[in-house]
């Protein structure tokens, strides 16, 4: 799908110049005809983007996808027409690329599409299951109903994300005063006082000797610190987009202390709200498995939906094939088995859903309490450390001097 800038002709001959998205030479043709425009010139636009280094300006977040959703639902529920609803919201968004994406949006409505084909032509912005998510609101009457539920959904989800960012900038920024502080000790205080110690002809402690020879890497291959951090940075990117190195990193977050605990319940926190989110919908079972296995976050656990989809579609029950695998509390288990016994799956996802809401930034206050007193025994054990590889060979000397 790319963007084309054309000349046309309308019924009285008037030359009509305008831009519009479409697959090719026939596709634009044939929607410009729709339109009662007959084509005369083309030509595809190249879409201009600005860079500094590798940082890309208008960049579409999910607080946008959130205002646009928002924005939408009213506009239908309040019977506006479509079309005059997404003109106002172009004119009013301040995001020049997704204004670009609207316009986009709104013209190929006016084409003859419909909202979840026009929705489609974009996945960068709008996932695969928000589209279905419309269409099976297009299919029932309910697309204003609809994206009132995706509007709770990614809601929640920010929500979620700033609850995972603020579980990690605490002991980030903590860690890397430690480094900043370390760095300079070791890189510019400890050289002029090892000279010192080295010229009182004394043997020096162990911690001493450690802390020297520490310095001294610092103080002449520390280009070697920024090197492997590097390394390990690339490898484990590289590592992450091969099947097999994705699932290996996976599983062992999902092994890690207390973090391996949030991680999981993140995952089955993702699966209940999505599952539940496309059950409501009406969209079919298999359908809204493969759609879920996509966006829980996790190799592991994407697997195991995978193979309950499977078995879900030779005739197991859901709630079966998910024990079998061994990667889902027994909550989550419990919870299908009674929507699947009672015909009220949505009400016991909800339920799901309630609770790990719960559950998820108790976890991360957990951690908080975990990693603050970690932090302080590890501050502790450096700076003692430090003035133990200065202080004892100093008693040394004075011990000698008393001699």
């Amino acid at each position: 799908m790319a963007e084309f800038a054309y000349k046309a002709r309308d019924m009285k001959g008037n030359l009509v110049n305008g831009a519009v998205d479409a697959s090719g030479e026939g596709e634009l043709a044939a929607l410009l005809k729709g339109r009662g425009l007959y084509l005369v010139h083309f030509k595809e636009k190249q879409e201009k983007k600005t860079f500094i280094g590798s940082i890309s300006f208008g960049k579409i977040t999910r607080r946008d996808l959130i205002e646009f959703t928002i924005h939408l639902a009213t506009v239908l529920s309040a019977g506006i027409p479509i079309l005059e609803g997404l003109q106002d919201l172009e004119d009013k968004t301040k995001n020049s690329r997704f204004r670009g994406i609207i316009k986009s949006v709104r013209e190929g409505i006016h084409g003859g599409s419909g909202l979840s084909s026009a929705l489609s032509r974009h996945p960068e912005v709008f996932p695969q299951a928000y589209v279905n998510m419309v269409k099976a609101g297009e299919a029932s009457g309910n697309v204003d109903m609809i994206l009132q539920e995706l509007t709770g959904f990614l809601e929640w989800q920010e929500e979620l994300s700033a609850n995972v960012r603020k579980a990690s900038v605490y002991p980030i920024m903590v860690f890397a005063a430690v480094g900043v502080l370390l760095t300079i000790l070791f890189t510019f205080a400890f050289p002029r006082i090892i000279g010192i110690l080295q010229g009182m002809n004394v043997p020096l402690p162990l911690i001493t000797r450690v802390v020297i020879g520490i310095s001294t890497f610092f103080r002449d291959s520390w280009w070697l610190i920024f090197l492997a951090i590097a390394a390990a940075v690339t490898g484990t990117r590289l590592l992450g987009k091969t099947a097999g190195g994705r699932l290996w990193l996976d599983k062992r977050k999902l092994g890690f202390p207390i973090v391996g605990n949030l991680v999981r319940k993140i995952a089955l926190s993702r699966f209940a709200h999505h599952l539940g989110l496309l059950w409501r919908a009406g969209i079919d079972i298999s359908q809204s498995l493969t759609l879920v296995e996509g966006v829980v976050g996790n190799r592991v656990i994407s697997d195991a939906i995978k193979q309950a989809r499977e078995e879900v579609l030779a005739g197991e029950s859901l709630s079966r094939s998910l024990a079998k695998r061994g990667e889902f509390s027994s909550l989550v288990i419990r919870m299908i088995s009674i929507g699947e016994v009672s015909g009220e799956m949505d009400k016991s996802l909800s339920k799901v859903c309630q609770y790990y809401d719960k559950e998820i930034p108790a976890a991360v206050k957990k951690i908080f309490s975990v990693m603050e007193p970690l932090i302080i025994v590890l501050l502790a054990f450096v700076v003692l450390g430090v003035a133990l590889s200065m202080y004892l060979p100093l008693y040394t000397v004075l011990g000698n001097l008393g001699k």
